[in-house]
Parts: structure tokens; sequence; C-alpha cells
């Protein structure tokens, strides 16, 4: 559902998010009371979701300063998702495109505590809480989080983009299962969400680099992409 095009750029609900917002206010309603309890839900919710459009959106901004454009942003439970057309393989703009949106959150959490001092109000203290949280969480360093692309972007400086790739993407395996297996353990459908996430990205980001790595290691473009089943092996492995 298309909600507004803020900076020229259009800001989404994908269905699947309304889900947790009838789970935030079926949870502040089963602690508070029916009442206060939707007032209190519909405020965290609202909050939660300005903080993940704005977090989204400061990534889609610093990508334009790079000549880079954003097709749409899309609100999901596990949290949003800015379509930026292509990712600059210079891991200095990588660098500042992957930050800016964790640094969005801190200043929100800034902005927040200052509001809190002068009103003590708990809507502004979850606020402040929501925001130091999200942006500490994206930069766990789960390629393709915000923590993955800064640790590629480093990377790169060292060994190159393509062997950067292939090492995020297999650290960013290892986070994915974690989440999964953590979300089991504390019945937690957050990180489920979150590593289910993961690793559909994770596949997805390996076919592009598969690609990638084969034109550039070939000069041709890559002929399994008609043909059924996954790429070869040699494709992933060849040389940069």
């Amino acid at each position: 559902m298309h909600v507004a095009s803020p900076f020229g750029i259009p800001f989404r609900l994908h269905w699947s998010f309304f889900g947790l917002v009838l789970w935030i206010v079926g949870q502040m309603v089963y602690h508070l009371g029916v009442h206060p309890g939707i007032l209190v839900g519909v405020i965290m919710a609202a909050g939660l979701s300005l903080s993940v459009g704005l977090h989204e959106l400061g990534h889609a901004l610093a990508a334009r300063r790079y000549g880079i454009g954003t097709r749409d942003i899309t609100l999901y439970p596990f949290g949003g998702v800015a379509s930026i057309e292509r990712m600059p393989e210079d891991p200095d703009q990588e660098l500042v495109i992957a930050l800016a949106g964790p640094a969005v959150n801190f200043v929100l959490a800034a902005i927040g505590g200052w509001l809190w001092l002068g009103t003590s109000s708990p809507y502004v203290m979850v606020f402040v809480m929501t925001n130091l949280v999200m942006g500490a969480f994206n930069l766990i360093p789960a390629y393709p989080m915000d923590g993955g692309r800064v640790l590629r972007a480093v990377l790169t400086k060292w060994m190159g983009f393509i062997p950067a790739s292939r090492l995020s993407v297999r650290i960013g395996r290892v986070f994915a299962w974690g989440f999964l297996i953590g979300g089991v353990y504390w019945y937690n459908p957050g990180l489920l969400m979150v590593g289910a996430f993961l690793h559909v990205a994770l596949n997805s980001e390996k076919a592009r680099l598969i690609d990638l790595n084969w034109q550039r290691t070939t000069g041709s473009t890559a002929w399994w992409n008609d043909q059924p089943g996954p790429p070869p092996l040699s494709a992933w492995i060849a040389p940069r």
C-alpha cells in the first residue's frame, strides 16, 4: 500500500506489516486494558514505523548523493527495505550509505532524549530506546544488514570487491543461522523473521555476485540464467 513519496521516493506498507501493528496493539491491550492499550499500542506502532521509515530514508538519500536512485521503500514486520538501484563497489561510498541508516536512529534517539529531559514521558523514552536498539542491532556484521555492508566495505579495501563479498556472504550466513536458532530457543518470532529474511537475501546476493564474477572473469553474460538449476560452482570460485 502506497503511503507517501517524500523526496520523490515512494513509501509502501507491505500487507504483513499490519500484522505487526495488530500484535503491538494486542500486547498493550492485554497488559493495560482495552482503551489505554489501544492508545498506547497505536502510539508505539506509529513511533516504530517512523523510526524504520526514516532509517531507510537515510540510506536512500545517502545513495542519491552518489547518483544512485531508490525505486521505493517498503516496511515489513522484520524491518524496512530501501530498494536502492545498485550498491556502489567503491568501499567509501558503500560505507557512507550503510552507516546513514543507523546514524538516523542515533540522531532520533538524541532528539528523543532531549525531549524526555523536559517531559519525562514514558512514550518518549520508549521511542529513544527503540532507536538505540534499532541503530545498534543494524550494525551487527551480518550481511546484508548495515553492519555486514560496513564489513564488506572495510574488507574490499584489503582484498577486493568480489572476495570481500564472498566472505561477507559466508559470515552473514552464520549470523542468519544464529538468529534462527536463537528465535527457536527463546521463542522469539522477531529473530526467526530476521533469520529467514537474511537467508533469502543472501541467496539472492550470492546469485548476483556469481553473475558479476562470471562476467568479469569471462567477459560474457551468465549463460545459466536461461536454464534451470543453480549456476556452476566454478563461477563462484573463479578469480576476481
